[in-house]
């Protein structure tokens, strides 16, 4: 995802020095979770497009990666990597 994509799914049209690493930051994480294989697969491509939103406007609004104790585990986040897990 780019930069502008990203700040255009956050809705923000100013200079934000912390959005380009928080983009590599889930890309990163999406990797590591399921590997790369996905990569070869067009919809597999756009539904990790659709978590490293979801994980991209997370980190942004949070301004932090960790999950408090006792939230809930979310269905979404999920059931995205149980599918693209499977590349």
């Amino acid at each position: 995802m780019t930069l502008e994509e990203a700040k255009e799914y956050l809705h923000i049209d100013y200079e934000e020095p912390l959005l380009p690493s928080i983009i590599e930051e889930a890309e990163i994480y999406i990797d590591f979770m399921v590997g790369e294989g996905y990569k070869t697969d067009e919809k597999a491509v756009k539904l990790a497009g659709i978590l490293q939103k979801k994980l991209i406007n997370d980190m942004y609004e949070n301004r932090s990666a960790e999950v408090p104790e006792g939230t809930k585990q979310d269905k979404i986040v999920t059931s995205i990597l149980d599918k693209l897990s499977l590349f």
